[in-house]
């Protein structure tokens, strides 16, 4: 199977879940359910989203002083949970961050719409934080003073027609997980007002915190069940998907999402 039609597979899975969990999600009508705003409007010629390859424009997103991102190609991709942050789980990029001297410890904020840049070689798709982030960091000196400190922040897609990182995963580290090792770089925070828009739904969710992984390509399987704790992801992906590729969001949209991604 190409890459396109693995692409092309999960974008109709993700649209499948999202009729399959508002048909059967119980409670109060949506219409009765209160929402900040009734519409988003479609993005259109922003960099960095949709089908645009041009990189996101925004605040420029820096470290504090005395810390550093590097590359590190040949790191393995560590699984341990306690390494992965973010309410949103497309895929995972790899952060990689050296301190110096001068760095005595402490706490990093990623902010909600921080952009990760796809640097690969082929055409994928770039990320986006959904939800602030604060990581701390050990001062320097801990490990020796030379080791780099490798997490993993949980992003969405912004483009809906490029490749997913994850598809040609196939060392044994990354075969079984979502994870695009060595393929983005955070650069901005977007100043977009439909995305911030969209990301304050997310905002105070404690609920979607990543606390488990999932290996993508399960979905390939003829006997594929998605599992319950996935189908919130999934509708997030495809509601943010209609905002960056589509035609925007209705009321409905808003609704169901909203209505996915309560407690």
């Amino acid at each position: 199977m190409s890459t396109r039609d693995l692409s092309i597979n999960l974008i109709a899975l993700l649209c499948l879940t999202t009729l399959t969990w508002c048909s059967k999600s119980g409670g109060a009508p949506l219409e009765e359910e209160e929402i900040p705003f009734t519409y988003l409007s479609k993005i259109e010629n922003e960099p960095g989203f949709g089908d645009s390859d041009e990189e996101p424009v925004g605040t420029p997103f820096k470290l504090p002083a005395g810390l550093r991102f590097v590359q590190r190609p040949n790191h393995p991709f560590d699984p341990d949970i306690k390494k992965l942050y973010g309410n949103m789980n497309t895929f995972y990029v790899d952060i990689n961050i050296v301190a110096d001297s001068t760095w005595k410890g402490g706490e990093i904020i990623f902010p909600a719409g921080l952009a990760v840049l796809e640097v690969a070689p082929s055409r994928i798709q770039n990320g986006m934080l959904m939800d602030r982030q604060p990581i701390t960091m050990p001062p320097y000196g801990n490990t020796g003073g030379n080791d780099t400190t490798t997490f993993y922040l949980g992003v969405a897609c912004m483009n809906e027609g490029k490749g997913l990182p994850w598809e040609d995963n196939n060392t044994p580290d990354t075969r079984n997980y979502p994870i695009g090792k060595g393929m983005h770089i955070p650069t901005v925070v977007t100043k977009n007002e439909q995305v911030l828009k969209f990301l304050s739904l997310l905002k105070n969710k404690p609920h979607l915190k990543l606390k488990q992984h999932y290996n993508p390509m399960d979905a390939y399987r003829p006997d594929y069940v998605q599992p319950v704790w996935m189908e919130p992801y999934s509708v997030i992906q495809t509601m943010f998907w209609k905002l960056t590729d589509g035609n925007g969001l209705s009321e409905t949209d808003l609704r169901e999402l909203i209505e996915a991604i309560k407690k």
